[in-house]
């Protein structure tokens, strides 16, 4: 196998681009590279400058002649019998362009974080809304670069997971810490992004989330093999602080459970479902999947959607009375899923106003994500699909404190962190029990 370097007649007298040919048995191609010389200047013998050029600075001639003999020595390492033209063309461009792309066989592996998100996103099929959560990074991270190339003049600055640090990270983390007010100090940055995504000051919660899922994309593209480069050794992730969760009281569930809302049937039916999450505690998403047959024998047997992938343990919930009379009222209907499909803000909507109408007022503390700080707001106007799910963990936990066996109803995984929120209800009780004492 032979590689070289040559130039081909142009009509400029001044420039010619400088290609590379490997010749084998059964191979002859030939691809052009980034590289390019005055004609004049080229020595065919010497695959660069000729000896003397008294027009070009010494530095320059051997710049160019170290460059020719380094794409010769990287196409002769990665050659394999049966590489193609482009196969070559590729080679050559990961030469030139090293921290944006990779070579990994036959086949160019790009480089750069935005599109190993997406990458990543693909790989685990991750159902729509759960993709565009995660899609979201993609132009958090372009952005940054964009900033750090227009207004810190870092040319060609890009976030490439083989050269990524903890440095980086640390200021991508101030970046989006701050991105809300450049969003109107460099208005030509943001064009055609909405105030929703460039304008409001992220929570620190969410900016944990943001690099918590940067981690695990990184350790993803590790398993690959794409890089062995992870930053996150170095760089401890932004904390993330949760107020004591807040959920209805068994009394407060029943209560909604009975108000009469005939006048409204949308929000009845809100309720309804709101209801039956409280009693067999699965996420929003998987609620809307429950059909008919998921119920046997009086047991509710579904596979958590989120969990599934790495864990794809069936989940069985007995139902209670009240969920068996929710379920019989709509088992019947003529769609494939027990309840109608909603997207969630009009499912929060619904549950709030169905809340405010039966009277659902206590007030609880919400911890600011932004500042931090607590505030009292009654619970219509902060409950969400969650808040069924927290309804059911917590009224349980504070019978028995099985994180384990809660667990094996409300989908989590063993070991599950969420648990750990719920130990202020210890609290609670035993200040219930010292109260005895008065």
């Amino acid at each position: 196998m032979n590689v070289s370097a040559f130039i081909r007649k142009t009509a400029s007298k001044d420039k010619a681009t400088i290609y590379f040919r490997v010749r084998d048995t059964d191979c002859d191609i030939k691809a052009s590279s980034e590289l390019s010389i005055n004609p004049s200047y080229w020595s065919s013998e010497r695959q660069g400058y000729k000896t003397r050029v008294s027009l070009v600075r010494d530095e320059d001639r051997q710049e160019l002649n170290i460059a020719v003999q380094d794409i010769i020595k990287l196409i002769s390492k990665e050659y394999y019998k049966g590489a193609n033209a482009d196969w070559l063309k590729r080679t050559i461009f990961v030469y030139h362009h090293p921290n944006a792309y990779k070579l990994m066989g036959s086949d160019t592996v790009e480089l750069r974080l935005s599109v190993q998100i997406d990458r990543y996103i693909k790989n685990k099929g991750f159902e729509k809304r759960q993709a565009c959560s995660v899609h979201s990074i993609v132009g958090k991270v372009e952005r940054f670069e964009k900033f750090q190339r227009t207004i810190n003049n870092k040319k060609n600055y890009t976030m490439c997971i083989d050269t990524l640090t903890a440095k980086d990270l640390e200021m991508f983390y101030d970046y989006i810490v701050k991105e809300h007010t450049y969003y109107n100090l460099y208005p030509e940055l943001y064009k055609g992004v909405g105030q929703w995504s460039g304008n409001i000051q992220r929570s620190d919660n969410t900016i944990h989330s943001i690099f918590t899922r940067l981690r695990t994309i990184i350790r993803w593209c590790i398993h690959q093999g794409y890089t062995t480069n992870n930053p996150f050794d170095t760089y401890d992730i932004p904390k993330s602080l949760y107020g004591t969760p807040f959920y209805l009281t068994i009394p407060e569930r029943d209560q909604l459970m009975n108000a009469d809302l005939s006048a409204t049937p949308h929000l009845e039916m809100f309720r309804d479902m709101f209801i039956f999450q409280s009693l067999v505690g699965c996420r929003f998403g998987d609620l809307l999947r429950i059909k008919p047959d998921h119920v046997i024998d009086g047991v509710l047997e579904y596979i958590p959607h989120k969990t599934m992938k790495h864990d794809a343990r069936t989940v069985r919930v007995p139902l209670a009375d009240k969920a068996m009379a929710i379920f019989e009222k709509y088992k019947g209907r003529q769609t494939l899923t027990l309840f109608s499909h909603y997207n969630n803000p009009d499912y929060n909507k619904g549950i709030r106003e169905a809340m405010k109408i039966a009277g659902i007022n206590r007030l609880v503390s919400i911890l600011d994500p932004v500042t931090r700080k607590d505030k009292m707001q009654p619970l219509y106007e902060v409950a969400t699909s969650h808040t069924a799910r927290k309804t059911f963990i917590g009224n349980l936990y504070r019978q028995v404190k099985d994180p384990n066996l809660i667990a094996s109803m409300s989908g989590h995984v063993n070991g599950s962190q969420a648990f750990s929120r719920y130990r202020a209800i210890d609290d609670e009780m035993k200040l219930e029990l010292i109260n005895l004492l008065d």
